[in-house]
This record gives structure tokens, sequence and C-alpha cells, in this order.
């Protein structure tokens, strides 16, 4: 049922592009991203197509080239800016490259950038207090 519907969905979502004719303005950003100095698009292509597993599908047939994130923003190749409707683990609470997750990582990355589980590493420890301290008694582990 379900794969039915989707591909109903998929079937007729050429026609549902054509019904939109305009696409919103995104609103201002104080944000510039860096200037792209990489392989182009084509090479890109190239080097997917003979370097990569296959496995590591894009699912579309021309994907975004993306080069730079801020915030909730990504930027492609290009430079042409849009809103992160997919973010990942992290970015969907914090967004691409916050200036304090960056600058609390950088900070730590100056100190002490890994450490194994069999040494004693005093911030997760600091970090395991904090939370339980916050948590009702019969949740503290």
């Amino acid at each position: 049922m379900y794969i039915k519907r989707l591909f109903r969905l998929h079937k007729h979502s050429k026609e549902l592009r054509n019904y939109f004719s305009t696409v919103p303005e995104l609103p201002p950003c104080e944000f510039k991203p860096q200037k792209y100095n990489g392989p182009s698009y084509e090479q890109l292509q190239n080097i997917r197509q003979a370097r990569l597993n296959p496995a590591l599908v894009t699912y579309y047939s021309q994907p975004l080239a993306l080069h730079q994130g801020y915030k909730q923003w990504l930027f492609d190749i290009n430079g042409k800016r849009y809103l992160d409707l997919l973010g990942g683990i992290c970015t969907v609470s914090v967004g691409h490259c916050h200036p304090k997750i960056t600058e609390t990582v950088n900070r730590q990355m100056d100190t002490l950038g890994h450490v194994s589980n069999i040494y004693y590493h005093p911030k997760i420890h600091e970090y395991a207090k904090r939370l339980t301290d916050k948590m009702p008694g019969n949740l503290k582990v």
C-alpha cells in the first residue's frame, strides 16, 4: 500500500513542480561563503563514478555539490544558498558551523583531539556529572 502511494506521488511529482510557478525568496543572510576552488561539477561526477562505492547513493540525477554550511544554510560550489531541510544528527539542533560550537571544538582540538576509553579524560567525567545532576534520582546511573 505504502509503495503504491509513494509511486503515485513520484509519478506526479513533475506535474506538481509545474504547478508552482515561482520559488519563494529566501530571507537575507549576513554570511558570505568562501569562494570554492575545488574540482568542477563534472570532475566530481567523474571521480565519484570511477573511485567511490556505488552503494553511496545520492537519490538525485543531478545532486547538489555542497561546499559550505552556516547555521541553517548550505551553499553549493557556485555560491547558491539553500535552506537545509535535511539536517543530520547534530545540525538539526544547532545548524552548520555554529560559532559557539566551532569555538568550543577548536578549543578542545587545541588541547587534545582524541583519547582512548582505556584512559581517563576529565571532560567525559565532567559531562557525565553535569548530565546526571539534571536527572531525577531514580534515573541517575
